[in-house]
């Protein structure tokens, strides 16, 4: 079994993803919007509040086809020895309340990492009817026992956790049954739900989805980093480094930066969501919201 390392720059463009108002409010209430206070995201959890207009969490574009494309055209490996290993999602749009986009994904790279590889898909998201960018999902996967094909280091991403005590810190319970309402959205994999299926993987208990724990951070982001101003949200990335079971508390610890803010969240001392960066939109790097991707092969 190989990684097609042949296919990287090779877009792929997939059918239309279309979203209504209900789907982004399904996505809202998933990742913990209004369970603290029903009240406190109305323009997130309902749209036809009295003089609030609907809004959508920009982490909700990780489900627009963000890890679409042809698995095949990444190797010839199993699912079953994929990890999801980190992801990145950039808003150069404001997302609407409905809508239709056009993904195109191509392999952005592939790291030997010795036993095991990395290989990095990114997506552009296009609207239906101009093309222009509204997002873009890079989706970053650990293939186990693929690795020893050789490759250049992966690049360093220069993130580092400041030395000093976290500008804001959030603290969100999830409910134990976060799972089975987060893979409405879509994500029906039965790690999550099955009990049996845990076992068989080596877990105790079914396990929250990485991305349901990413978009409570966000949400976290959003509102401590950004001021609740979803105009303001320009990329969101995360690694992930330990599995959340439903019910636990996430602590989401928050440096103020130039462009933004710099994370960490913690289930007690155990770290689940590694080298988080936000960026504020008018801080993307200059030219990072026009479209660039390689020729379509």
């Amino acid at each position: 079994m190989t990684i097609h390392l042949q296919n990287i720059g090779k877009v792929t463009e997939g059918a239309p993803v279309s979203w209504e108002s209900k789907d982004a409010l399904l996505y809202a209430l998933s990742v913990g919007a209004g369970a603290r206070d029903q009240t406190a995201n109305l323009a997130f959890t309902t749209e036809n509040s009295r003089g609030i207009d609907q809004s959508v969490l920009p982490t909700f574009a990780v489900l627009l086809g963000g890890s679409g494309g042809s698995m095949d055209e990444l190797g010839d490996f199993k699912l079953s020895q994929i990890l999801h290993g980190g992801q990145t999602v950039t808003l150069h749009r404001t997302l609407a309340p409905a809508g239709t986009v056009i993904p195109r994904s191509f392999m952005s790279g592939a790291w030997d990492k010795g036993k095991n590889a990395v290989v990095e898909l990114t997506t552009h998201l296009l609207d239906a009817d101009t093309r222009e960018l509204t997002a873009t999902s890079v989706t970053s996967m650990i293939i186990r026992g693929e690795g020893g094909f050789g490759s250049e280091p992966a690049p360093h991403d220069g993130w580092e956790l400041p030395d000093r005590p976290a500008d804001l810190v959030d603290v969100q319970r999830t409910s134990p049954d976060q799972a089975l309402l987060y893979r409405l959205n879509g994500d029906r994999n039965p790690l999550h739900s099955d009990p049996a299926m845990a076992a068989m993987i080596g877990f105790e208990k079914p396990i929250l989805h990485g991305l349901c724990t990413m978009g409570f951070a966000g949400r976290a982001l959003l509102e401590g980093a950004l001021g609740s101003d979803v105009d303001a949200f320009g990329s969101l990335s995360v690694r992930f480094a330990a599995p959340v079971i439903p019910g636990d508390e996430l602590t989401t610890s928050m440096w103020m930066t130039e462009t933004g803010a710099v994370f960490q969240t913690r289930v007690g001392d155990t770290v689940v969501l590694d080298r988080g960066t936000c960026l504020r939109r008018d801080a993307l790097a200059a030219g990072e919201s026009l479209l660039s991707e390689p020729a379509t092969a």
